[in-house]
């Protein structure tokens, strides 16, 4: 009994410091974010106001910030500016995006403007 449990017990640990070191491995193209922790990333960090947190982030990290939201990575623009940036000037680098599970489930990916590729004819 007492080997089990000790066996669970470092399978446990060694699987949260697995996936501590994972998220701290951050990929240089991302924008500078607060570093989460694992499983949850930022969600505690976030709250009940996240137009707060994002206000408080963006005084730290800059108009533009990665969050870990769980086990997805988003980025955040808290500022119209780096929207703009992000929207106008960039837009061909996010025209290949995913389309997020909860929208394809809703089923409403295919008739809204928002989630079409800039390339598709409807789009334009």
């Amino acid at each position: 009994m007492e080997a089990a449990l000790f066996l669970i017990f470092c399978f446990l640990l060694s699987f949260l410091l697995l996936a501590a070191v994972s998220s701290r491995r951050r990929s240089t193209v991302l924008p500078p974010g607060p570093p989460g922790w694992p499983i949850i990333g930022n969600l505690l960090q976030i709250g009940k106001s996240p137009h707060r947190s994002f206000a408080d982030f963006s005084g730290i990290y800059g108009p533009v910030m990665s969050l870990r939201l769980g086990n997805l990575t988003t980025v955040v623009c808290s500022s119209p500016e780096a929207a703009r940036e992000v929207l106008k000037t960039h837009d061909q680098v996010f025209s290949g995006r995913t389309i997020a599970d909860p929208i394809r489930a809703i089923d409403h990916h295919d008739v809204s403007m928002a989630w079409q590729p800039s390339t598709s004819s409807r789009w334009r």
